[in-house]
């Protein structure tokens, strides 16, 4: 589960953010997840999971750090006492420009995973990660990962591929292996909306699925190309693969040799299925999806119906990502590796976006892989 302690609240104005402007879609006030909200998540969590399940708490954004020390102090005084005995973690997605040395003993005293969001070197990681005044935020990262560091901190990387830095994967690749062991490679795909969401408040499309219209929307100008994703995922490739293989993780890059070892998916987004990570919102409310928080996908309320149960009622979002793949994609040579891909971008007669990259990638990796493994 993802939980979003402030919902989409954040300090920073991302071009490509898919949260801008959740709060009036959702219909929502923006605020921090009471108490009450954040006791039935954690005790619902736990309840709905085997007594040897590692049960993970993973908080979310916007920026989760907005909801204050005091909060996630008392996240753990919860999880110990209705998680007694049980094997717990706790990971949080930052954009790393709030932290200080307070909260970076708070990590390391409590064993949370870090993930911080930047997208490659200075001028990369500007072009669309900008504060409300429009100043890039590379400064006030790198001051925090610095912190981060001090205090040996563990962290990954999750950097976006996107229209700008998908041109230079050396760079970003090279950048990041200084800062990191653990990388995230995430693609951005978003659509424009239509006039009747942009009246509604949308500032991107909603994506296909089970519930949503398959309607045929331009990619907005800072999404990735198909090719681009493809070049830059085959380059990086190239490099972890010549120098850093067994020393640098890429997500991605594990995953698909993982497939070839008939090991299971650790990313949704190739796997068979999906449907088992939902996000809860700051007042209880929760969805199929962070990226399908919409009101076709709200699932209910956590107040109201144990979280055990919403998640059940998931089952059939999650079983489209296969059955609604097109015949097309049955019979790719690649299907074993990439199950079509995130269900959000199949934008093209459903058919993946990124279909294109992701085939000439996946063939990188057939041809590669089983020497590598």
């Amino acid at each position: 589960m993802l939980a979003k302690p402030v919902s989409g609240a954040c300090n920073l104005r991302c071009t490509y953010c898919y949260y801008a402007g959740k709060e009036a879609v959702l219909h929502q006030e923006t605020g921090k997840m009471s108490h009450r909200v954040l006791e039935a998540y954690i005790r619902q969590n736990l309840a709905m999971h085997g007594r040897d399940a590692v049960v993970e708490f993973a908080w979310h954004g916007g920026e989760p750090t907005l909801a204050g020390l005091p909060f996630y102090r008392e996240a753990l005084r919860l999880e110990r006492k209705y998680g007694k005995g049980r094997a717990i973690r706790n990971t949080m997605q930052t954009n790393a420009t709030l932290l200080t040395d307070a909260w970076c003993r708070f990590f390391r005293e409590n064993d949370f995973s870090i993930g911080v969001s930047i997208d490659g070197p200075e001028e990369l990681h500007n072009a669309y990660r900008k504060g409300v005044g429009g100043a890039g935020s590379f400064g006030a990262v790198m001051d925090g990962i610095r912190l981060l560091q001090r205090h040996r901190v563990p962290f990954s990387a999750l950097t976006t591929v996107n229209r700008i830095n998908m041109e230079q994967p050396e760079a970003v690749y090279r950048f990041l292996r200084e800062l990191t062991d653990y990388i995230q490679f995430l693609p951005v795909v978003e659509a424009l909306p239509t006039r009747f969401e942009a009246e509604a408040g949308q500032c991107l499309a909603a994506p296909p699925g089970i519930h949503a219209l398959g309607l045929s929307h331009p990619a907005a100008p800072f999404s990735v190309t198909p090719e681009g994703y493809g070049d830059f995922l085959c380059a990086v490739w190239a490099e972890w693969r010549r120098r850093d293989v067994g020393k640098i993780h890429v997500q991605l890059f594990d995953v698909a040799l993982g497939h070839l070892q008939g090991r299971p998916s650790v990313l949704c987004v190739h796997d068979p299925l999906c449907g088992h990570s939902g996000c809860v919102e700051a007042n209880g409310d929760v969805y199929a999806c962070d990226r399908y928080a919409f009101p076709e996908y709200r699932l209910g309320s956590l107040l109201e119906t144990p979280l055990g149960e919403l998640m059940e009622g998931n089952r059939a979002f999650g079983m489209h990502k296969t059955c609604g793949l097109p015949e097309t994609c049955l019979n790719c040579p690649y299907v074993r590796l990439c199950f079509g891909g995130c269900p959000k971008d199949r934008l093209r007669g459903g058919v993946n976006y990124l279909c294109g990259g992701y085939r000439r990638f996946f063939a990188r990796v057939l041809a590669d892989g089983p020497d590598m493994l």
